[in-house]
């Protein structure tokens, strides 16, 4: 891993989401108050050691912010707490919410 990465504090996660929530679009809303979760920490064993914070669940889908990359992701899951595979993405919470949205 990384010798200088630090893990996102909660805080600055939620100042994230946040700032994200007040640009967002109407159309995408409703859609993000139904599936945002209060953040919470996700174990994925494709990354050793390393957790990531949840910020949206909806069926078997999860919205989680990969603070290695500094974006947001998209990923599935089996187990609750479990990012079932790792993926990288730059994405601001904006998009990747529209995105999720064209899934459903």
């Amino acid at each position: 891993m990384m010798e200088n990465w630090t893990a996102l504090k909660k805080g600055d996660l939620m100042m994230e989401i946040f700032l994200a929530e007040q640009n967002l679009d109407q159309d995408y809303i409703s859609f993000w108050e139904r599936i945002k979760i209060n953040p919470v920490i996700w174990h994925c064993d494709d990354v050793i050691e390393d957790n990531f914070w949840v910020v949206a669940q909806h069926e078997n889908y999860i919205i989680w912010y990969n603070d290695i990359e500094e974006g947001f992701c998209i990923s599935k899951f089996k187990t609750e707490g479990k990012i079932q595979q790792y993926t990288a993405s730059k994405n601001e919470l904006n998009a990747v919410i529209q995105l999720f949205l064209q899934q459903f």
